[in-house]
């Protein structure tokens, strides 16, 4: 299988398509993991923004997400926990956005995964009304606070609060390799009760198996009259995989892994590049 053109080259402009909706992921593809956002990048979407629909999709949290859709002066509803939250960014009087819809990891494989944290001793954190959970304090929730911006709080026993489920679940976890077996283990030992997903590099997260960003994003893009087909979708991992499918023209950062560059029609520069700005451009929306 030949691997997608890059959308940046001088002959690869994207042919007859035409976005009624831009869908954009963020870490990795937005913005970098360092939390940077390009100049660049951040005009290229404002300018879109005015004059499209913008949805943002992301395994971010609520409240973490929208520091970004503001930045980017995005005001569709945004796709939040790999599409197991869809919520509406705040209204113009200052009135908060209204939850369209969320459907929460069962009680059973998120406790589940975290007996198997525990096991392995890996940090494993839950979320429910838009807060962080764990056990302890450790580097990694540390790191994920700051990524996420989000402070998390320490909880003496999160097996009774999963009674309820949790948005999603997500194992941290520094070493590389450690992340590949984490994945793994959890996919082999949840089964079909989970679905089991790769963001960041540090992430493992864990969802209800009926969820993805496609779902969540098709959910806005009905609001808007439109369907994923009417959608140019760019994003950079595994949690992108569906959206990619389904989008009408689908965008892989070029450093993706095998299975995501797989799924889209092309290829872009990763963040710090501008590929978004050069996926905007081809297709001529500024």
């Amino acid at each position: 299988m030949s691997s997608p053109a890059d959308i940046g080259a001088a002959r690869s402009f994207p042919g007859t398509f035409a976005p009624r909706v831009v869908v954009l992921d963020l870490d990795g593809t937005t913005i970098d993991y360092q939390q940077n956002l390009q100049p660049r990048v951040r005009d290229a979407v404002r300018a879109v923004a005015a004059r499209m629909p913008v949805i943002v999709a992301t395994g971010r949290m609520y409240r973490s997400a929208l520091y970004w859709a503001v930045e980017l002066n995005v005001a569709e509803p945004l796709v939040c926990y790999q599409g197991a939250m869809v919520r509406e960014t705040p209204h113009q009087d200052g009135s908060p956005g209204s939850t369209i819809f969320e459907q929460p990891l069962r009680a059973e494989p998120a406790r589940r995964a975290l007996h198997i944290a525990r096991e392995q001793d890996w940090h494993y954190q839950a979320y429910q009304n838009d807060e962080l959970l764990c056990e302890r304090d450790r580097p990694e929730a540390r790191l994920y606070s700051h990524i996420s911006g989000v402070p998390f709080r320490v909880v003496p026993d999160l097996d009774p609060l999963l009674e309820h489920g949790t948005t999603k679940a997500a194992c941290v976890i520094e070493d590389p390799a450690e992340v590949d077996r984490a994945a793994a283990l959890m996919t082999r030992e949840l089964g079909s009760g989970a679905r089991v997903t790769r963001s960041n590099p540090e992430f493992v997260e864990i969802l209800d198996p009926d969820i993805n960003k496609a779902v969540g994003c098709e959910m806005v893009c009905a609001r808007l009259g439109y369907t994923l087909a009417d959608a140019l979708a760019i994003g950079d991992a595994p949690n992108d995989v569906e959206l990619l499918i389904a989008a009408g023209y689908s965008v892989a950062v070029s450093t993706s892994r095998p299975e995501v560059l797989a799924a889209a029609d092309a290829t872009c520069a990763p963040p710090k590049d501008g590929g978004v700005a050069d996926v905007l451009e081809a297709f001529a929306l500024l």
